[in-house]
């Protein structure tokens, strides 16, 4: 990419970091900071960029030509904010301070402010169930959900700020009987949503970890109310809108991947990814990105213009890509980093998604 086709490509040098995450590159050169404080303090300053490093100069500077550019000609548009929550807001359990003074100033500005502010939408857009991302991030920020809108189960549950469904979707019950067989071949723990119901018929050492670790709702063995005996998945009346397929063994994982995603095809499903440990089948045409879709257009929000996005996972590429201004934060998975606009050298666990959320939504 040549300086001159400018700063909107996804995939580029001018991301900040190329998708390796090597430490050499440039979101982590160090003075890379004071690059991001220049371009805050004057965005639209003549004067000279900072002095390159030395052993990558063109990357330095594409980084902050790029940062430039979003500032300069993207952020003024920004209105609504949508971040992924595992890996992007969260380490583990863990809520970055930083972080979490951000998502409180990006709710009052769009809920409670008696003022018309800037932000004027906050989202999570996350594979959890809205009940798991409210458990997830702690007492303080996990209530205040049910006053925002929510992009919840890989997209395929999404609700309005009063709790209105807007969008929703289920898999087949051919899907979810292929996929029960193929994991009963490979050993695989199995998971079903339901909202915020979540069903198994094993009660594994990975299955447990889902709330013991992750924050969702306990896990339930799914059973026959009459007899109280384990059921098929696909004999839950009300339908399961995705399942993960788990195991602690990444490459037994590995090589289930292809078996699972040719059953998808068969079966007008779909797969991604979010935790090395978890493949997930969704309905076929469904993904976060389409739930951000879905979900900006009942807003009145342009997401190509007016959305600020977060992520770090396979599952947020598309999301990032759409966006006005697509941020993966300093962990992100080369995907994610390609994706999008901009890198940061930060990790979810050094507060990330709260610096970008100050530097690329809020006003200064």
């Amino acid at each position: 990419l040549n300086e001159d086709d400018g700063a909107d490509a996804k995939s580029n040098p001018s991301n900040g970091m190329g998708q390796s995450g090597d430490p050499t590159e440039a979101s982590a050169i160090p003075g890379f900071h004071e690059m991001v404080l220049e371009a805050i303090e004057d965005i639209n300053s003549a004067s000279s960029p900072p002095k390159a490093e030395e052993e990558n100069p063109s990357i330095n500077q594409l980084a902050y030509d790029n940062l430039q550019t979003l500032l300069r000609d993207k952020k003024p548009s920004i209105r609504a904010i949508a971040t992924d929550v595992d890996g992007t807001l969260l380490s583990g359990q863990y809520l970055h301070p930083r972080t979490q003074e951000a998502i409180l100033k990006a709710i009052d500005q769009a809920y409670t402010s008696t003022e018309k502010q800037k932000i004027q939408h906050f989202f999570p857009a996350t594979g959890k169930s809205r009940k798991g991302a409210e458990i997830s991030l702690g007492p303080i920020i996990g209530p205040l959900l049910y006053q925002c809108p929510g992009v919840y189960i890989q997209g395929l549950y999404c609700v309005d700020k009063e709790g209105n469904v807007v969008f929703e979707k289920k898999l087949s019950a051919s899907a979810v009987w292929a996929a029960e067989a193929l994991v009963a071949e490979f050993g695989i723990s199995i998971v079903g949503y339901d909202g915020d119901d979540l069903y198994t018929t094993e009660q594994t050492d990975v299955v447990i970890s889902l709330s013991e670790y992750y924050g969702e709702p306990t896990v339930q063995l799914i059973a026959d109310e009459g007899t109280d005996s384990v059921i098929k998945l696909a004999d839950h009346e009300p339908g399961i809108h995705k399942l993960l397929l788990m195991d602690n063994d990444l490459e037994k994982l590995a090589l289930f991947r292809p078996k699972l995603e040719e059953l998808a095809k068969r079966n007008g499903a779909t797969v991604t990814q979010a935790i090395p440990t978890m493949l997930e089948l969704l309905p076929a045409g469904c993904s976060k990105a389409d739930g951000v879709e879905r979900l900006c257009e009942a807003l009145g929000v342009d997401g190509a213009t007016e959305l600020l996005a977060l992520g770090d996972a396979e599952n947020d590429a598309g999301m990032l890509e759409s966006a006005a201004i697509g941020i993966a934060v300093g962990n992100a998975c080369p995907r994610a980093m390609d994706a999008a606009d901009f890198i940061m050298r930060e990790r979810h666990d050094e507060g990330a998604a709260g610096l970008a959320m100050n530097l690329f939504g809020f006003d200064v």
